[in-house]
């Protein structure tokens, strides 16, 4: 069966801001109940997890899938700092440029992650086609990945509704990008 993660990742989060940005999202979470204030071993990483509060049921699509009340790994991880958040399963099909759409699949998108995670200002991608430079961070990946400073990893929910996501990017006033995959 597998586990599975959908990651609600903030963009355009400035080190800076990091902080206090995760505090907001995870004290309004905490204070809506979508998530408990304490912490357990409920995740897939070596951090401890959130569990879920008693009003779940109001951000997700399909509340009647209750299961993963009973597993073991049902919690949020707030992964802060530098990461990349990844679907799972085969490679790439598209690497688009963020100003002409153009597929860049052929870069090479490992080395780029690797040169973010250690820097961001030296990992940037020249288009093939509009010949525009922008950080790799900013291309967008088919299946979705993305590269941020901050993402709610939740282990094993079920699907988020797409207000719950409009409300946090109220909340915060960055754009999110929903990374799913299974183990």
């Amino acid at each position: 069966m597998g586990d599975w993660h959908q990651d609600i990742v903030f963009k355009d989060v400035k080190e800076d801001e990091l902080e206090e940005m995760a505090q907001k999202i995870f004290q309004y979470l905490v204070g809506r109940r979508i998530i408990q204030d304490k912490k357990l071993d409920n995740v897939l990483s070596d951090s401890m997890g959130h569990p879920p509060g008693e009003n779940w049921r109001e951000v997700v699509a399909f509340p009647e899938e209750k299961h993963f009340l009973e597993l073991r790994t049902n919690g949020l991880e707030i992964r802060k700092g530098r990461t990349v958040f990844w679907a799972d399963g085969s490679g790439f099909e598209k690497i688009a440029c963020p100003h002409c759409g153009e597929n860049n699949l052929g870069c090479d998108w490992s080395e780029l992650f690797g040169n973010w995670m250690e820097d961001p200002q030296s990992a940037n991608l020249v288009c093939i086609s509009c010949h525009t430079s922008s950080s790799i961070s900013d291309y967008i990946f088919e299946p979705t990945w993305a590269l941020s400073n901050l993402g709610f990893v939740f282990w094993n929910w079920p699907i988020f509704n797409r207000s719950f996501i409009r409300e946090l990017e109220q909340l915060t006033a960055k754009p999110i990008l929903m990374v799913k995959g299974k183990l």
